[in-house]
């Protein structure tokens, strides 16, 4: 017994040890200093001040409804009804509160009540919980790196269980934890990371580091172009007569990985090119009912534009969103 406790405090203790000095040190110093999802994602303390100065030109008030209630949607009144991912909960500086400045009326419904936003919406259609009398457009919104599992799981014959919000999620980004710590160690000697960091050729953001990219490693390894372009373009067409059986104007759109939109200035870029967009385009068409968001927001970073998509996380800024707003009305009014 005595050399079993001799040899855990030779082996066990000092990594313990370890594991403790380091909680103590992310908890006090670095998570503190985190923002954003990238920020909260890999523990890099990248500051408040970024969104401070963001916030000085971002609407105050949250003009669009959120439905936080699978009961709800059947008796929602309203021009536009988005059902998306997190790029659809963006509340204030979201593309659908500047909608809402335009004169719409604009619902969303929270993602935690679904897991599929493609096959949510079908069932809603299909199910007549939502039609032309309760709603003139559908929005389905994907980001670019989830849009072809969603579509290869895709099934009319299956209908998504509605879940229930709660209140309540993921643990702060300030707890103390040991396994937090751990990750932190590993981020920091390299082994494993979620987040690539890579320069660019020009200032393309406006923070202390206008040139250093942060970006998910799933935007690269869930895919760089179509696999399964009959799927896309079969389920495409589903959504679309679904819609007009029930008097109901859906809309596709494809929200870009931030890779996407600023692979062309990564300085001697390791990584592949990603087409899903263009193979989209090739496949569909031209259609007024898939909005593409890197066709609008590619030429505004071209041109140098700032902040487009926020340095320290994966989502759009205000820029962007005010954007795809504006060429969502003009296929509104189309």
């Amino acid at each position: 017994m005595k050399k079993f406790l001799i040899k855990i405090l030779y082996t066990v203790l000092p990594i313990w040890l370890i594991l403790v000095a380091v909680t103590c040190y992310l908890s006090l110093y670095v998570l503190p200093q985190v923002s954003g999802d990238i920020g909260r994602l890999a523990c890099i303390p990248f500051g408040h001040e970024y969104n401070r100065m963001l916030k000085e030109y971002e609407n105050k008030d949250t003009l669009v409804y959120t439905i936080i209630q699978t009961e709800e949607i059947k008796s929602i009144r309203t021009d536009v009804l988005t059902i998306g991912d997190s790029f659809s909960q963006q509340l204030n500086v979201g593309y659908q509160n500047y909608l809402c400045e335009k004169g719409l009326q604009v619902a969303n419904i929270f993602w935690r009540l679904y897991g599929s936003p493609i096959q949510y919406a079908y069932n809603l259609l299909d199910q007549n919980v939502i039609d032309s009398t309760n709603i003139k457009t559908l929005v389905i919104e994907m980001i670019e790196r989830d849009f072809e599992t969603k579509i290869e799981r895709f099934d009319k014959d299956l209908i998504e269980v509605q879940r229930q919000y709660s209140e309540g999620g993921a643990p702060s980004s300030d707890s103390w934890s040991l396994s937090r710590a751990r990750d932190y160690l590993l981020y920091q000697v390299g082994w494993v990371t979620p987040i690539y960091k890579e320069e660019l050729d020009t200032d393309l953001f406006s923070s202390d580091k206008p040139r250093d990219l942060y970006f998910f490693r799933d935007d690269i390894e869930m895919g760089v172009s179509i696999r399964n372009g009959n799927k896309v373009k079969q389920v495409f067409d589903i959504l679309l007569e679904k819609g007009e059986e029930k008097g109901v104007k859906v809309i596709f759109l494809i929200a870009a990985d931030k890779y996407d939109i600023y692979q062309n200035h990564i300085v001697d870029n390791p990584f592949p090119v990603k087409t899903i967009n263009e193979d989209l385009e090739r496949i569909i068409g031209e259609n007024t009912s898939l909005l593409l968001t890197k066709q609008c927001l590619q030429p505004l970073v071209d041109k140098g534009e700032k902040d487009i998509y926020m340095f320290n996380d994966t989502h759009w800024s205000y820029k962007a969103c005010r954007t795809v707003a504006e060429e969502l009305y003009q296929r509104l009014s189309q």
